[in-house]
């Protein structure tokens, strides 16, 4: 197994390689700081995009991670996982920043009246069916129990559903 970081002013891109797959971790900026030529690209049956702490996107960035999803896609398998609200957002914005990428896991914005925001991983395998009803599923607060409201309209968050996403379940 091998290690290696590559940064960019305001993103950095852990990987780890492995046998049959490899893990890309992004964390921070998809912006005009970006170039999708400087991240390697490796041949693997799995292709990991882990996507839980992308902050942003700009033009520019956008731009570039089209170009780098439609490359890497043809490597193997490209799985997104813990998308963030941001990430998915932009695919719902722009349906080629998913390429051929299979969301396996995704946040969503949720509401506790006693905690404020809170951001829930949704796993497409236990929840397709809401999904692709556009149906935000029911959580409790992991701190007090209460029911979460879902903090956004399911039409237009759950937009990737009709872009003919597909699960990894």
């Amino acid at each position: 197994m091998s290690q290696k970081k590559i940064t960019f002013d305001n993103l950095e891109i852990g990987i780890v390689e492995s046998d049959d797959k490899v893990v890309y971790t992004f964390n921070g900026d998809i912006d005009e700081n970006f170039r999708q030529q400087d991240v390697p690209r490796f041949e693997k049956s799995e292709i990991i995009f882990e996507l839980g702490d992308v902050l942003n996107f700009n033009s520019c960035g956008i731009r570039e991670w089209i170009f780098l999803v439609r490359d890497i896609g043809s490597c193997g398998t490209l799985i997104f996982r813990n998308c963030s609200v941001t990430m998915i957002d932009q695919i719902n914005m722009v349906p080629d920043s998913l390429g051929v990428g299979i969301i396996e896991s995704f946040y969503a914005p949720y509401y506790c009246d006693s905690h404020g925001e809170i951001n829930q991983v949704i796993r497409l395998d236990e929840y397709l069916n809401d999904i692709e009803q556009k149906k935000a599923p029911d959580f409790k607060c992991s701190q007090c129990g209460e029911a979460l409201e879902f903090d956004a309209l399911e039409e237009s968050y759950f937009l990737f559903a009709d872009t003919g996403f597909k699960s990894t379940g």
